[in-house]
């Protein structure tokens, strides 16, 4: 299996991560084909895609004349067989529900041409456990971040019977439309990322929930501090700047408050059952409305694409 042989790709779904995954792939040169059950999931899809090409442009990261040609690589369907009979990579990003994905999985068994790779961009769940036999070595888990035509990394999830030719293929054809994989050698639940953000999340809602902080005061100091710190130390070389001494008397300390375990934060909870959602409602923690969403959207690609061509030094390999 070459890179180039994956010359066709299906995006399966066109909610929040399909569109941009579809994008990254286009911009490379591949044609593909996104596909949802719901048609007007298609045209908030378009919208979306032409907007954030034409932030590139903005950006001088595409010329003028690319978003149209990235336009007509892609194509959008709600006919699933007509999407993946030809695709020689399948992106499945449907909902997070494992038993819906098998199915999907199921069904794709039978319509896909057997040398097609299948990767899934769950967050979490164990899609290796409702793969079919016969397509496990050709599977694994590609994680994509939002806003996927941006950040840059996806982590690629070895399963138990991933052939190292699949991640192998995998990882390269990631790289060569500009993202930055890393391999997971085993699956574990939430991966490397979201693992973090949960032990993180655990602490914004205890200090939110218990009043020791607003919430644009937290975030205004995790982005004076944390953020650009782990741009260059990222998580493990922090400690060795830090010492190993201290770090370890740090965790021995009888006076600090451990957040308890708590899955249902009232601050989160709260919202979520007035309907604040975030961007795609217009609230959550704070207020979009008086913008629409796309426009949202462009406000954070904007400033996410100058710290990404700021930090990029430190992501991407040099040459010489």
């Amino acid at each position: 299996m070459r890179v180039d042989d994956l010359g066709k790709v299906a995006v399966l779904g066109s909610g929040t991560m399909g569109p941009g995954i579809a994008q990254m792939f286009a911009q490379q040169g591949r044609q593909v084909t996104v596909w949802s059950k719901v048609p007007e999931e298609h045209l908030r899809a378009a919208k979306v895609v032409r907007t954030s090409l034409e932030t590139f442009v903005e950006h001088r990261m595409l010329p003028p004349e690319a978003v149209g040609q990235v336009l007509a690589r892609m194509t959008y369907s709600t006919d699933l067989e007509s999407a993946v009979s030809d695709a020689d990579l399948v992106v499945e990003c449907i909902v997070e529900n494992l038993a819906i994905k098998g199915e999907l999985f199921q069904t794709l068994d039978a319509l896909c041409k057997p040398e097609a790779v299948f990767a899934s961009n769950t967050s979490f769940l164990n899609i290796f456990q409702v793969t079919p036999e016969r397509r496990q070595s050709r599977s694994v888990i590609a994680h994509w971040f939002a806003p996927p035509q941006i950040m840059p990394l996806v982590e690629v999830v070895r399963g138990p019977q991933s052939s190292d030719e699949t991640v192998e293929t995998m990882v390269e054809l990631l790289r060569r439309i500009g993202k930055v994989p890393i391999v997971m050698q085993k699956f574990v639940p939430g991966f490397a990322i979201n693992r973090m953000l949960r032990i993180l999340g655990r602490e914004t809602f205890f200090l939110l929930d218990n009043g020791y902080i607003t919430a644009d005061q937290l975030d205004l100091a995790v982005k004076a501090s944390l953020a650009p710190r782990m741009m260059v130390l990222g998580l493990v070389q922090r400690y060795d700047f830090t010492g190993l001494d201290l770090s370890a008397r740090n965790l021995e300390n009888p006076g600090f408050i451990e957040a308890p375990l708590d899955n249902r934060p009232k601050s989160l909870f709260d919202l979520v059952e007035k309907g604040h959602l975030g961007v795609k409602t217009g609230k959550g923690f704070y207020d979009y409305s008086d913008k629409k969403y796309e426009e949202v959207l462009k406000e954070r690609d904007d400033k996410l694409l100058n710290v990404i061509k700021a930090v990029d030094f430190l992501i991407t390999p040099q040459k010489g």
